[in-house]
């Protein structure tokens, strides 16, 4: 195999005669399918594992307003979902092939070779992506082929309903066979190296706690919408433990900590076999997939000033800048913010030209103003699998289950324990970013005695700064636990400190997120959104949770709690689907909840069964929302039709 060659064919067209073959061979006739064995079709498999996670999370970060652009309207590329979500325009959405034709119909032949040579763990390893793969495709775009997807060209669409019930059929079979020595353990199973399987190697053990994960945040979609009775709850909560055990068996992969949750690893290389969230902005052919595009993404306020809590956020002249509070404060509360990213050199302000190296950030979709330029906003190729081509895409993260566990435990009444969870999952996302940082950015003048490896400001040249472990420890602890640190000397009689390091409480958003005595869901979920950094999950919730804001006045659970307090829609939205004809108090509970069906497949090949569901060229089909998503107690079952 010299190269990964992929068939531009629809993912619900001519699917009978297509085998893994048309996207391994180089050397024969790519319109014919030919006979391939299973250790030749997983290594592909698994990377279309890592691609679709990518896909969904690459427009999940838009739709979330964590990112934006620096232009009020789409992008001459035409991609509208990062700005005036007017999605119908567009000719394709790369997911939706992906799922059905690169990871369904590929599967469908694994699991056929496997049962041929009577090697059940690619079909173990098979079905476990398949089944990730279903649920982040229901999960964007609704109800969707499952039951028919590979038998027509026109195939009946299942129930959202549907496919939830198989999907934890799925989990439970597949829990169950994981746990069948005869299976697992299998003298037949052909040996896996991380050749062929570059998330685990093969390892069953491993692989079966992905399957976990995914039985942990299925059960979460039941709150707050369906389900929050404590027998629910529970079941989340057992459901998060068994996964987080299962990735701290055996010999870890990625520290104590993390475990073994999936990775995807490429060691090396370019184009396709870089980490897609890289310098690279690697893609698949001219069209199968997107390139990153951090290159021009800009952090929106709400991500910068509100979560992550920059300096002075109300002076235009200092918000942003290392010294905003004072030159021991850094660049906001939360020192993830110069983890994330670097700060770059442009005007101090719209009316001040003088340069200034600051942390710029935008509104959502209200473009940048005359003064600046793209290069003036952060640099946002860094964060440990969005750095280098050494990086890696993360299937699922450790964070991830700490944040469902302690959202449950929430719901259960046991909030001290869910804020320790929550302040826990926090403490070693910083961890997983930093570790990221000190292999990326070693300082070239380290000196031992000061420590001066840790990040801190940046240069006029785009690079960032060092600072010594005390003061990085300092940052840390005080975002954690709203301490302070000061030295004190008397002058004229009276004590006078000299303030290192102010409490959270005394800068940035003058919010600490850990408090145990107020802790709130609106803390937890802002915590897990921040330590969701581009991934697809993070616009779920946000759906989940119905946009809660200080606008739209949507009260979660008996209190009423509002969730996303300072979220606004973006400005600048398509006017014919987002404005036109709705009073005021109807647009700000107006919301994306879907992507359109593919059009490039769907519009031309099933038009009956997207007017069978109102979904042709129908733009309140994006506004309509996910059977999890419907106001409490409208949706009695995840699993009822």
């Amino acid at each position: 195999m010299n190269k990964i060659k992929f068939i531009a064919l629809s993912a619900l067209v001519g699917l009978a005669s297509v085998s893994c073959t048309d996207v391994l061979d180089d050397n024969v006739n790519p319109d014919k399918a030919h006979v391939i064995d299973a250790k030749v079709g997983l290594p592909v498999l698994v990377f279309y594992a890592q691609q679709i996670n990518y896909d969904n999370a690459e427009y999940n970060s838009y739709f979330s307003q964590m990112l934006t652009t620096t232009d009020k309207t789409k992008l001459s590329s035409g991609y509208s979902y990062k700005s005036e979500w007017e999605l119908l325009t567009m000719n394709r959405h790369p997911q939706w092939r992906r799922h059905f034709y690169d990871i369904c119909k590929n599967g469908q032949n694994l699991i056929a070779n496997s049962q041929a040579i009577n090697s059940p763990n690619y079909e173990l390893i098979t079905r476990t992506i398949r089944l990730m793969s279903t649920q982040l495709t229901t999960d964007e775009f609704g109800d969707m082929p499952r039951s028919q997807a590979l038998q027509s060209n026109s195939p009946q669409y299942d129930t959202q309903a549907s496919i939830y019930a198989w999907m934890f059929q799925e989990a439970e079979d597949l829990i169950k066979m994981y746990d069948d020595p005869a299976i697992a353990q299998s003298p037949d199973n052909q040996k896996i190296g991380f050749d062929i399987d570059r998330v685990y190697g093969g390892d069953l053990n491993r692989w079966k706690g992905l399957v976990l994960a995914i039985k942990a945040r299925l059960l979460l979609r039941n709150i707050p919408n369906i389900d929050r009775s404590a027998a629910t709850c529970q079941k989340i909560v057992e459901a998060a433990d068994a996964a987080i055990q299962q990735w701290r068996k055996g010999e870890l992969l990625y520290g104590s900590w993390f475990g073994n949750e999936p990775r995807y690893n490429f060691s090396g290389g370019t184009g396709e076999q870089s980490c897609v969230w890289s310098v690279a902005q690697p893609k698949i052919n001219t069209w199968e997939s997107r390139g990153n595009l951090l290159s021009e993404a800009v952090p929106t306020k709400f991500f910068m000033v509100d979560l992550l809590g920059i300096g002075k956020p109300d002076d235009e002249k200092l918000c942003g800048q290392w010294v905003a509070e004072s030159q021991h404060d850094g660049w906001a509360n939360d020192p993830r913010c110069g983890l994330l990213m670097i700060a770059r050199t442009g005007p101090t302000s719209s009316s001040i030209e003088a340069p200034k190296i600051k942390m710029r950030y935008l509104d959502a979709n209200i473009g940048m103003g005359s003064s600046y330029k793209a290069v003036n906003f952060p640099d946002m190729y860094m964060g440990s699998y969005a750095g280098a081509t050494t990086g890696y895409n993360p299937l699922f993260t450790m964070e991830e289950l700490y944040f469902i566990k302690a959202e449950a435990l929430y719901w259960l009444g046991d909030k001290t324990q869910a804020c320790a969870l929550v302040k826990e999952a926090t403490e070693h996302n910083i961890q997983r970013h930093l570790d990221f940082f000190l292999a990326k950015y070693p300082n070239p003048n380290y000196n031992e005695k000061t420590d001066n490896k840790y990040p801190g400001d940046a240069s006029a040249s785009g690079v960032p700064g060092f600072q010594a472990k005390q003061w990085w420890d300092l940052q840390v602890d005080a975002f954690l636990n709203n301490t302070e640190d000061y030295t004190e000397k008397v002058v004229r009689g009276q004590v006078v400190r000299t303030y290192n390091v102010h409490k959270v409480t005394e800068r940035g958003n003058k919010h600490w997120f850990f408090n145990p005595s107020e802790f709130s869901l609106s803390d937890l979920m802002q915590q897990k959104y921040i330590a969701l950094y581009l991934q697809a999950e993070q616009w779920t919730d946000m759906r989940r949770y119905h946009y809660s804001n200080n606008r739209n006045k949507y009260g979660i659970g008996d209190s009423q709690e509002i969730i996303y307090p300072t979220l606004r829609r973006p400005y600048n939205l398509y006017t014919a689907y987002w404005i036109d004809g709705l009073t005021e108090a109807q647009k700000e509970n107006t919301w994306i909840q879907r992507i359109n069906y593919d059009p490039e497949t769907e519009e031309k090949y099933n038009r009956a069964e997207l007017e069978r569901l109102g979904a042709y060229k129908n733009y309140k089909w994006l506004q309509e929302p996910m059977i999890w998503a419907r106001s409490y107690g409208e949706v009695k079952s995840l699993t009822g039709e």
